[in-house]
């Protein structure tokens, strides 16, 4: 608390205010003796967080979730596996790969709550799999898996052709015919991501003739007619990222950076209009993007700067003030966002480990509570 001058003002102040909670210490929810964890998700509920696991030794990929207190100790883990299978002799005895995991928005849709890609032993090939069983049968690899906040659909990345298109599973109808809601084979279509609330469904849209594009389809019963670009600079535009609203997307691009390698901090809202650079030379992620405050005025996200380790920081959407929200661990990335009842914010992150730390081999998450107060 701040220091007044006179006690009646102090128990006045202290009485009539809001407290002020501090940002908390970094607390390792996750690490492994001889790989990378990295790509961290909460579950909807906040109690689970699923972390991928990379052993470069033995080239495996793996996803496990990690069970929570209310205070985010471990309390349990458990590997994310197709048909429950750990080994099996068409896999050669090894675990079958798990990438590209997504949560069911209602926890209860499905059982276990989630979706992944996996390798399908006889095909060689990566499937969608969730609730028990193969949900893609195709020929090419099937991933990014995503459903929508209704329930009703799965959209997901395929690789039938050389490009990738998106192609949706309709929950309500038959679940055994996908629909295409692109059929481009000049471009690469991938990571489709839908709005929080309602069934649209914005992806990425890359073509060698003006880089990548963010796309928006605003009604997948009818995407050919509903698909728009929400950005067509000749720039890359990549790891969009809805705001909690859906009102905007925020996202990295290297518009006006001068440098195709620099990408810079963008928001822009989602009908296409007020295009704003936040922030210039972030570090972009390999698995994650920038990320937002419950209200949508704050967005955060890594600045590339080798000399503080790559801190986490925040900026105000509407006024451009930034500031460093994270500065203890190094190398920090892949930001996952949380939001409880109270008003309180659970950031989870990848660091190669703390500052004055001599364990900084392997990469491991971390996690930061904090409140909208904290960063006044």
């Amino acid at each position: 608390m701040r220091t007044f001058i006179t006690v009646a003002l102090s128990l006045f102040i202290t009485s009539a205010a809001p407290a002020f909670a501090k940002i908390s210490p970094p607390q390792e929810v996750a690490s492994r003796p001889s790989a990378h964890c990295q790509g961290p998700q909460w579950s909807p509920d906040g109690k689970q967080l699923a972390i991928d696991i990379y052993n470069p030794k033995r080239e495996s990929r793996e996803v496990w979730v990690i069970h929570l207190t209310n205070r985010y100790v471990q309390v349990k883990e458990e590997q994310v596996l197709p048909l429950g299978q750990q080994t099996s002799r068409l896999n050669e005895g090894k675990s079958a790969p798990v990438i590209e995991f997504s949560w069911t928005p209602d926890m209860e849709m499905l059982n276990p709550p989630y979706v992944f890609s996996s390798q399908v032993p006889q095909r060689k090939n990566f499937d969608v799999y969730g609730d028990g069983a193969w949900l893609t049968k195709n020929k090419g690899n099937d991933g990014q898996p995503t459903i929508s906040p209704d329930s009703n659909y799965l959209a997901y990345t395929s690789q039938q052709r050389d490009s990738g298109d998106i192609m949706m599973i309709d929950f309500t109808g038959d679940i055994e015919q996908p629909i295409a809601l692109t059929n481009t084979p000049s471009y690469t279509e991938y990571l489709p991501q839908w709005h929080p609330t309602q069934p649209k469904l914005l992806f990425i849209r890359s073509q060698k003739s003006r880089g990548q594009d963010i796309m928006i389809i605003d009604d997948p019963k009818s995407p050919a007619v509903t698909m728009r670009p929400l950005t067509e600079w000749k720039a890359d535009e990549i790891r969009p990222h809805w705001s909690p609203d859906g009102e905007w997307v925020a996202f990295y691009s290297n518009e006006k950076s001068g440098n195709d390698k620099i990408f810079d901090l963008w928001v822009i809202k989602a009908d296409g209009t007020q295009a704003k650079r936040l922030a210039k030379d972030v570090y972009v992620d390999e698995h994650k993007g920038p990320v937002w405050s419950q209200d949508g005025s704050v967005v955060f996200y890594v600045k590339k700067d080798f000399e503080k380790k790559n801190p986490i920081m925040w900026v105000d959407r509407a006024s451009g003030k930034s500031k460093v929200l994270i500065e203890e661990t190094e190398i920090n990335s892949d930001l996952a966002i949380h939001f409880q009842e109270s008003g309180e914010m659970a950031l989870a992150y990848r660091a190669v480990g703390l500052k004055g730390s001599d364990k900084k081999t392997w990469q491991r998450i971390y996690v930061v509570t904090f409140t909208m107060d904290d960063l006044r």
